[in-house]
């Protein structure tokens, strides 16, 4: 950690306007999520399925035998149809009579057949101080030697952001829409999701001063993005930039007066 600091003081001191007024490193909490979920393949809905569920719209079936009778085709057949309807949840049967579910009903409005696969598992980085899902990195930590403090404007309610809704959205950009038997899967629901940990990412942070622009800012090294992090060293900013000037301005005065 000493060596990543020096490398990134030599770095900012490149500039002969800069002053490092402080330096201080903390960690971040970087929570884990184990997520399962399933994908749904979808594929044009065919003409024979289509007329089976027009009838199950507007008539009262009974049996496969009446739609094998309506339809023309292979009672077997029908047969088949209507249990796998039946597992998609596409119809269902109500006092012996098999009735449209609102499922089938908007899958018959689109055309096109939805079919959920096998549950699938994954893991999710979040950033509770940011408020953000993070890409798997191959950067490696540096070692420290010592506890660091947390970032002293960390949140706490990463429990109240997390939700399904929200992880589906980052599901369905993160895993690849994939072809399976030459029809589009992409994740269609998350079926569950639990915390598995909460790691600790160390940031270096320096308080800085440009003598040419007369201005205060800080600079925040984040060792899992592996960047100048802009979010934290701008909330860094709004919260004590008012602080840095009195307090430096003061401590300048008093120089001056030696």
């Amino acid at each position: 950690m000493n060596k990543l600091k020096k490398h990134l003081e030599k770095t900012l001191l490149e500039n002969p306007a800069i002053t490092i007024k402080n330096s201080v490193t903390w960690h971040l909490p970087l929570i884990t999520y184990d997520v399962t979920f399933k994908r749904e393949k979808r594929s044009k809905m065919d003409i024979l399925m289509k007329m089976m569920l027009h009838a199950f719209e507007q008539a009262e079936i009974r049996r496969a035998a009446n739609l094998s009778e309506l339809l023309l085709v292979e009672e077997l057949f029908i047969e088949d149809l209507l249990k796998k309807m039946q597992r998609m949840g596409l119809i269902k049967l109500e006092n012996q009579i098999y009735r449209l579910t609102l499922k089938g009903g908007n899958q018959l409005k689109d055309g096109i057949i939805a079919e959920e696969m096998d549950e699938e598992s994954t893991t999710i980085s979040y950033s509770v101080t940011h408020d953000e899902f993070w890409s798997e990195t191959s950067a490696t930590l540096p070692e420290t030697n010592e506890d660091l403090p947390a970032f002293r404007y960390t949140k706490q309610e990463a429990s109240e952001k997390m939700t399904e809704a929200r992880l589906l959205d980052v599901l369905k950009e993160k895993e690849e829409v994939i072809e399976v038997d030459g029809f589009q899967t992409e994740v269609a629901v998350v079926t569950n999701f639990s915390e598995q940990k909460v790691e600790h990412i160390p940031c270096v942070e320096f308080q800085l001063y440009n003598k040419e622009q007369e201005i205060f800012f800080a600079r925040v090294w984040n060792t899992e993005l592996q960047r100048w992090d802009e979010q934290l060293e701008k909330e860094i900013e709004d919260k004590e930039m008012v602080e840095w000037r009195e307090k430096w301005k003061a401590e300048d005065q008093v120089e001056i007066a030696k």
